[in-house]
């Protein structure tokens, strides 16, 4: 062999020794100084290996040469060994470094190794910790991006690969635990049996296993990285196999853009949870914009409590939503109680929402307030709840809780009842009524109270057009108040009504004095044609238009304020002296003797055949008043009055245009009674006659008709008088036959039999309704106030009195058929001498009065002072009562008492 060959060969042999020696040589070098990780004695051996090594040099360089042999005999041993170990060791390594990477290659995504690619096993799969045997200890993973165990949720796909690799702990029962290192790795770090983080391993992958299910995560969507899972809490339960092991205190789950944001499908997920992850703690649930918290508190803690209770609301509000809805219910506690008020765990305000189409009507939603109110009280008593509802494209609603002497719950109560009064009187399965307070009266904070002041009340589809629904509403509701009255306002079209709460209607009204402002109010609109009856109940005054309701019927129970009434219209007729005279027909000769005294009284009837000529007279007066209508072609006195401004000359040659005539009737029935005398009780039929036809057509002529009659049947009025009479008064409580008599209805019956204020009656016209009044008191003689003795009443007959002796006149006497005296006033610019009694009384009333005599003719003078008349002269006017007929006229008046 040449020498070139030789040389060839002993090239190509060292290169096959460098070859095989180089890996031998590198794994010798690591594994014996920086890799072996197998303990001796609490120590790594790469430890033990450098230490020993240290120790060899230390004693070659102090006696080495001494005993050179016994050293390089050491260094040589442990050569041999620690290079015979890693020519072992190492290859058994990266062959289950090698067989790792396979095994996880589908779930970490490894790339395959080419060889224009090399991709070196441990570069994929370190081992950072080997145990006995050459089982690792700890081991970092890299995972590719787009490796189907990239995603934190879907880390449990690779893990379980691992869980299948031994490590020392494994025979045992021991496992892996696994986290993420700052690189992103997976990092495995082995462990025993009874090692926490075993038990902590667990708890995470079944948590993985079931978060997956319970969101419904597909294996598509696990490949997405935005769902994470991570425990940031731990606590320890004691386990009845296991003993104390770690369980979770606080869960975090990153759930990305998974559609999480209806209520039941997160309640459901929480229910969930809770019936399969029992670890002895009551779960708390806080969701958030693509996150979910859980935190672990004790079922007896202030959130668990919290917790069962927002579940409870849940399930009160979906149990109550219609079935088949389209959109989802869902339901949120806002408030809860302080601490210093009760448990801190009961709900005080909470929101539901019902999505669309839901609870859109009143009716349903008012079933809605009903069950969760009986469901509340149950529950939470002593609080009341307060509903507010918004209908949109969604229904919403919200709901609050106070105590019950908040004004907030009081007034839901009144609400309450009154809607139940509604409801109960007036809705049915056709029509659905409600009541809406729109208004409430100011109260102070202290001593709040709920008194509705505006409300309004539907009826659905229930006819309100009809008069005796109306009534049946008011007389219903107006029972239900004792604080206040109500004034109606009727919308028919609408089919509601609107109520304004007015102050209740007095018990007692005394009647205004001459002067005040209510005074000279009443007197305007008596001139103008209309009578004061009273302030009515629901706010107002009910005034008698005579223009429209010419004739009127009064009635009622005996003592209950009829006479009172009467007097008014007496008065307010004589104080108006200039635009109206009367004719006073007073067959009972009680109540109204005392009327002849005044001038405007032109006629005073009792006996049945002065009353007949009474009733002729107006008939005749109404003919003649017809007559000068057709001679000027005007329809009504209105219009002849503003003729006559127009043309004076017309009223020269007529005459003044007449003055309204009331022809007053108290106790139509005494006339009626029936007598033995024919003739009389043909007049009477004639009179009969003649009253039917000025009810027919006197209203244009301003001749009114004023009947009284306390029980007008068919025996004492005739029905077609009767219907000529469109106003009517009845007085105080009747039974129902009266009050049909009276008003042709049964209102008169609504009265109490006892308690019913004396002067409280019911008016009625066609164009008003039935109205309860109040009729004010206004006695005959000056008195002090029945039911205010510091205030003062001045009667009647002192204001007529007063007024004469203000406008000219002056008081007379005249002898009567009884042989008696009767006051008469007259105007006069002499002291008329008292008359003998043989002389007729009509020559000391020249140019008084027509009554009273022929000589109206002569023009009046200038009355004379009633001051300087001689008091000693029997002849002198008087400016005081006429005694003897003080008691008399008194008639049906209240007693103190009663007020």
């Amino acid at each position: 062999m040449s020498a070139r060959s030789r040389s060839t060969l002993g090239a190509r042999a060292g290169t096959a020794f460098r070859a095989k020696a180089t890996p031998i040589l590198r794994d010798w070098l690591v594994l014996t100084w920086f890799t072996d990780s197998a303990r001796r004695l609490g120590l790594r051996r790469n430890l033990w290996n450098g230490g020993i090594f240290a120790v060899t040099i230390i004693a070659a360089y102090f006696v080495g040469t001494k005993y050179p042999l016994a050293i390089a005999g050491i260094l040589g041993m442990g050569l041999v060994y620690t290079l015979g170990r890693a020519m072992r060791v190492m290859p058994a390594r990266r062959a289950l470094t090698d067989a790792l990477v396979e095994d996880t290659r589908q779930a970490a995504g490894h790339p395959r190794s080419t060889t224009s690619s090399p991709v070196p096993s441990n570069s994929r799969v370190k081992v950072t910790q080997w145990g006995p045997k050459n089982l690792p200890m700890a081991m970092d993973v890299t995972v590719s991006k787009s490796a189907p165990a990239a995603p934190p949720l879907a880390r449990g796909t690779l893990e379980s690969v691992l869980d299948q690799v031994g490590n020392p702990y494994t025979a045992d029962g021991g496992g892996w635990a696994y986290s993420t290192n700052t690189k992103g790795q997976l990092h495995a770090d082995a462990i025993p049996p009874g090692d926490d983080r075993f038990h902590q391993q667990r708890e995470i992958a079944f948590l993985r296993t079931k978060f997956t299910e319970w969101f419904r995560i597909s294996p598509k969507q696990l490949t997405n990285n935005r769902y994470a899972l991570e425990v940031t809490e731990w606590t320890s339960r004691d386990h009845p196999v296991d003993g104390t092991i770690p369980v979770p205190s606080a869960i975090s789950f990153q759930f990305g853009g998974h559609s999480m944001s209806a209520q039941d499908a997160r309640d459901k997920i929480e229910r969930t949870c809770d019936a399969e992850y029992v670890r002895g703690l009551e779960w708390i649930y806080t969701w958030s914009e693509g996150a979910l918290d859980i935190v672990g508190a004790e079922s007896d803690s202030v959130a668990a409590k919290q917790k069962r209770a927002a579940r409870w609301v849940t399930d009160l509000v979906s149990g109550q939503a219609p079935r088949g809805g389209k959109d989802a219910v869902s339901s949120t506690v806002t408030d809860w109680q302080k601490e210093t008020h009760g448990d801190p765990w009961v709900p005080i305000a909470f929101t539901a929402d019902f999505g669309s189409g839901a609870f859109t009507s009143t009716p349903t939603q008012r079933t809605f307030e009903n069950a969760a109110d009986e469901a509340l009280a149950t529950t939470y008593p002593g609080l009341i709840w307060v509903y507010t509802w918004t209908v949109s494209a969604s229904t919403s609603m919200e709901a609050k809780a106070f105590p019950p002497t908040h004004l907030a719950s009081l007034r839901k109560l009144e609400v309450k009842r009154l809607r139940g009064v509604v409801e109960d009187k007036f809705s049915g399965r056709r029509n659905d009524a409600d009541i809406e307070i729109t208004e409430w009266e100011p109260c102070d904070d202290e001593a709040p109270f709920a008194q509705p002041a505006r409300i309004r009340v539907t009826f659905g589809s229930l006819d309100v057009t009809k008069p005796d629904t109306q009534d049946a509403f008011v007389s219903h509701f107006d029972g239900l108040f004792t604080t206040c009255d109500w004034s109606y306002t009727w919308r028919t079209e609408e089919g509601c009504v609107f109520l304004t709460a007015v102050p209740r209607l007095p018990n007692a009204v005394p009647f205004p004095e001459n002067g005040a402002p209510e005074f000279e109010e009443m007197i305007r609109n008596f001139r103008d044609g209309k009578i004061y009856i009273g302030p009515q109940k629901g706010g107002g005054t009910f005034y008698w238009d005579l223009n429209k309701v010419a004739h009127g019927l009064v009635g009622g129970r005996t003592g209950a304020g009829k006479s009172v009434f009467l007097d008014i219209v007496v008065f307010l007729a004589l104080f108006c002296s200039d635009t109206v005279d009367m004719i006073v027909c007073d067959p009972k000769r009680t109540d109204f003797t005392w009327t002849p005294e005044f001038p405007s009284v032109i006629r005073f009837a009792a006996g049945a055949l002065e009353i007949c000529d009474a009733v002729g007279y107006v008939r005749q007066e109404m003919d003649r008043r017809q007559t000068i209508l057709n001679k000027r072609g005007v329809r009504n006195l209105r219009y002849l009055r503003k003729l006559y401004a127009e043309h004076p000359e017309f009223e020269k040659e007529d005459g003044p245009a007449p003055k309204r005539l009331i022809l007053f009737f108290d106790e139509l029935a005494n006339f009626w009674m029936k007598s033995d005398n024919e003739d009389i009780e043909a007049m009477k039929a004639t009179a009969r006659t003649q009253m039917e036809e000025l009810g027919q057509l006197a209203r244009a002529l301003e001749i009114n008709m004023i009947v009284a009659a306390q029980k007008p049947d068919k025996d004492r009025m005739s029905t077609q008088l009767k219907e000529m009479c469109e106003f009517r008064l009845c007085v105080g409580p009747v039974n129902e036959y009266t009050s049909k008599q009276i008003l042709e209805s049964n209102h008169g019956t609504r009265f109490p039999e006892f308690g019913t204020p004396k002067g409280r009656a019911w008016a009625t016209t066609s164009e008003l309704g039935f109205q309860v009044v109040q009729i004010p008191y206004l006695p005959n003689s000056t008195e002090p106030c029945p039911w205010d003795p510091a205030l003062t009443i001045t009667g009647s007959k002192d204001r007529l009195r007063a007024q004469l002796v203000e406008h000219g006149y002056e008081q007379v006497w005249i002898p009567n058929s009884d042989g008696g005296r009767e006051p008469r006033w007259v105007l006069t610019d002499f002291h008329a001498p008292e008359p003998e009694e043989s002389e007729a009384p009509l020559n000391l009333l020249k140019g008084s009065h027509p009554v009273f005599g022929d000589a109206q003719d002569e023009p009046a003078t200038s009355p004379q002072d009633p001051h300087s008349l001689t008091d000693d002269s029997e002849t002198s006017a008087v400016l005081t009562p006429a005694g003897p007929m003080d008691a008399d006229a008194v008639g049906e008046d209240w007693d103190g008492g009663d007020w």
